[in-house]
């Protein structure tokens, strides 16, 4: 289990060091997620390392939503003042998303299903 958070731990500071190198407005952490993903699309399956420390973290995901919280509290001036155009872009990408997988499940459908 702790090469598995190792691992974790290893992408988190490769996106963070993206971000950092390229200057990008993305979370480190969320490039990390997406080097993750991509490491293991190409290694075609989950390492059981990997897999148990993931298990772990996912017991424990609502203790996850407190830096959030946080973040909202420090932000909360710029919440108010443009709070509205932030609802605005959540329910639009949302929306898109949704349409977007629609369309790539029809495009993708096995035929007869």
């Amino acid at each position: 289990m702790v090469l598995g958070f190792f691992i974790l731990l290893v992408f988190w500071m490769l996106g963070e060091a993206v971000t950092q190198l390229i200057g990008w407005p993305i979370p480190g952490n969320v490039v990390g997620l997406v080097l993750l993903w991509v490491a293991l699309v190409f290694y075609k399956q989950v390492p059981s390392t990997l897999q148990q420390a993931s298990s772990g973290l996912i017991r424990y995901l609502t203790l996850l939503f407190v830096p959030a919280g946080v973040g909202l509290i420090q932000h909360w001036d710029r919440l108010m003042s443009h709070g509205h155009w932030m609802i605005l872009a959540i329910a639009l990408s949302t929306l898109l998303a949704a349409v977007v997988m629609v369309v790539l499940f029809k495009l993708f459908r096995l035929p007869g299903a």
